[in-house]
């Protein structure tokens, strides 16, 4: 964990608040024992349950079952119904629009080297112009909700029309505000980006938790599909002797949301301690599989993975409260006004718990400290600096969204051309280009999402440690100074 005992000169005097070393203990441990608990819970629910849902399905089926297959499992709180459909008749619908399964690989592999090409090319053009980059992705916001207004109203949707009608002006209003800013977002921009092309290792933990998260999604699924058949008295049939507990339902759905909160933010976590040995000690972080890396990486899933399970938990206990919210607002009309402003809350709610840990997890990952003291500290950081308005700003990430949908765009372009060349007909064009396109976005996503990590951390530094990063890199720390001075003069303080 790199050290804040350097000495900042005049630049002390208005900071009252500053990260130091913690001692290479775990944190929060308790929480990384239930989190690793309930997995363990979730493993012994898929071993007992499984069984049982697929011998009930292979008896029925060996016995003349007509060739039925399990289409759906739909749960609602404490209710699951199961809709069956004869294979021949599915099959009847599939071959209207399918593409063959060797043109799906190589779609697949194609697309997938193409976008991570393309968005590793994507970072060097982020570092020659990030503010023409930023200023369109201003103009991109106002697109979009240009032309959903448009569509709206082509379509007679006058509520729907009015209110992008007003989600635009509010945007306009945004863009003018926040016009001033785009230099001070350049600069962290620059340098987040410079410090993710200086580690490129951190590229190797994204991508490997997105495979997990993916094993997650099908394993969970699996646990969930076979728990609510066996909990439900269920046959092959489809016929359930009673319902499911809506507590249970509950619980699976936090287990899912849990278990994905903790795989992102171990990379988060990971970002910021990189950051800031680069920003504190360069010759520990400049190369892809850096020491900064490494040790940034250890303290994520040893010392400090207790602090990130309980920030996690936090947040999925909101996200699963929604999901059970929107599961029972779909099957009760009678309630939906207040269902509705629930969801509308919970919403609320969630962004606000994501938008605190996000900078709770910079200083856990920087400092080793324990989650609550991490939230604690760095707000106090950003009050003693005045920073509440400059950390506000979404510049960033905004410019992001708009670079990874061009690169699903390119993406799904060449998929049609592959397919073409391979003589799909012409209504499997547009299912080609919806794969190539999400494998762009989401392989382009990951990638960037480094970014938006370490931009965070920036932050923070800028706040904690100008000096060093003046000694480091000086021709960056001018950048960052003068755009800081012009966007924020009252703020400016060095």
């Amino acid at each position: 964990v790199p050290s804040s005992n350097a000495t900042h000169g005049d630049y002390q005097q208005h900071q009252e608040f500053h990260g130091e070393k913690q001692p290479n203990t775990c944190k929060d441990w308790i929480w990384a024992v239930l989190f690793y608990c309930h997995l363990i819970v979730v493993a012994f629910a898929t071993i007992y349950s499984v069984p049982k849902m697929t011998a009930d399905i292979a008896a029925d089926m060996s016995g003349g079952g007509y060739g039925r297959r399990l289409d759906e499992i739909v749960t609602s709180g404490s209710q699951i119904f199961f809709s069956w459909r004869k294979l021949e008749e599915q099959q009847e619908e599939d071959d209207v629009v399918s593409l063959e399964m060797s043109t799906i690989l190589v779609i697949l592999a194609v697309a997938g080297c193409a976008g991570l090409a393309i968005s590793t090319g994507a970072l060097t053009f982020m570092m020659a112009f990030p503010k023409p980059l930023i200023k369109a992705s201003l103009f991109f916001n106002l697109v979009c909700i240009g032309i959903m207004g448009i569509s709206a109203l082509a379509a007679g949707a006058i509520f729907l029309f009015v209110m992008t009608a007003i989600m635009f002006m509010f945007n306009v209003a945004y863009t003018y505000a926040v016009w001033p800013r785009i230099p001070f977002a350049a600069a962290n921009l620059v340098t987040a980006v410079s410090v993710i092309r200086n580690n490129m290792g951190l590229v190797f933990f994204a991508y490997n938790n997105m495979i997990v998260t993916f094993l997650w999604s099908i394993w969970w699924a699996i646990a969930f599909a076979s728990s609510t058949y066996v909990l439900s008295g269920c046959n092959a049939e489809g016929v359930c002797e009673n319902d499911v507990n809506g507590f249970i339902t509950f619980l699976f759905f936090l287990s899912f949301y849990w278990t994905a909160q903790v795989i992102k933010n171990v990379v988060q976590c990971t970002v910021a301690g990189t950051t800031a040995t680069w920003w504190l000690f360069p010759h520990e972080a400049n190369s892809c599989c850096s020491q900064g890396v490494r040790d940034s990486y250890w303290r994520s899933i040893t010392t400090s993975f207790g602090s990130i399970c309980l920030g996690s938990l936090i947040v999925a206990i909101i996200q699963a409260t929604r999901e059970l919210v929107n599961s029972i607002r779909n099957q009760d009309d009678s309630n939906g006004l207040l269902l509705c402003i629930a969801d509308c809350i919970l919403s609320c709610l969630e962004s606000m718990a994501e938008y605190f840990n996000k900078w709770a997890y910079v200083y856990v990952g920087i400092y080793g400290y324990s989650f609550m003291e991490a939230s604690v500290n760095v707000m106090n950081l950003f009050k003693s600096r005045g920073w509440t308005a400059i950390i506000a700003d979404v510049l960033v990430d905004t410019v992001l969204l708009m670079v990874s949908a061009g690169v699903g765009l390119l993406t799904g372009i060449l998929a049609v051309l592959v397919a073409t060349a391979m003589g799909q007909g012409a209504t499997t064009l547009f299912a080609a280009f919806l794969l190539g396109m999400l494998v762009g976005f989401v392989l382009c996503s990951t990638l960037f999402s480094l970014v938006s990590s370490a931009v965070n951390a920036v932050i923070v530094l800028f706040a904690e440690a100008p000096r060093e990063f003046q000694q480091n890199y000086p021709e960056l720390s001018q950048e960052m100074l003068t755009a800081y001075r012009s966007a924020y003069p009252d703020e400016f303080v060095y």
